[in-house]
């Protein structure tokens, strides 16, 4: 018996993202939520727990993180959310909004896919704790939102 293997590529070329997104269907997000809802959860117990706001010298440990990286490139990449582009042209475009985090709820899904493709691929460009550090510091969870805002947004999802 000969088996067919679907071949789905990881990343989408990005003239193709826009109608990937509105393809995804809302159930499709609940690993995603998930991810955000635990983020939260985590920073709200370890601001009670510690009495602090800034993480940037606090381990992953303590703040009952470990582990939450893998899950939230598994995340992403199972929902392709990571399109394929010369991200590194595009750097910084998206270092820009790693000190002002509230702008990335005003941008397109195209834009925001660019971001997070810029965040995950530049632990070779950084070092391999940047995406720690854009986790601790909240950025990634407020992309993670404002992805999720810009679908519902745009009524992208269905």
């Amino acid at each position: 018996m000969n088996m067919i293997q679907e071949s789905t590529p990881l990343f989408i070329p990005i003239s193709h993202f826009p109608e990937h997104c509105k393809n995804l269907k809302s159930g499709n997000l609940k690993p995603l939520l998930d991810v955000i809802h635990e983020l939260e959860l985590k920073f709200y117990k370890a601001e009670k727990k510690l009495g602090i706001i800034n993480f940037e010298h606090t381990s992953y440990e303590v703040l009952g993180l470990k582990g939450i990286h893998v899950r939230l490139l598994d995340t992403v990449l199972k929902l392709r959310l990571v399109p394929f582009f010369d991200w590194q042209s595009w750097k910084h475009e998206a270092e820009q909004y790693y000190s002002n985090p509230s702008g990335l709820y005003n941008l397109d899904i195209v834009t925001l896919g660019k971001i997070l493709t810029v965040l995950l691929r530049s632990q070779t460009i950084y070092d391999a704790r940047f995406l720690e550090e854009k986790i601790k510091d909240r950025f990634a969870l407020n992309l993670l939102k404002a992805i999720v805002h810009a679908l519902q947004r745009d009524n992208i999802i269905s």
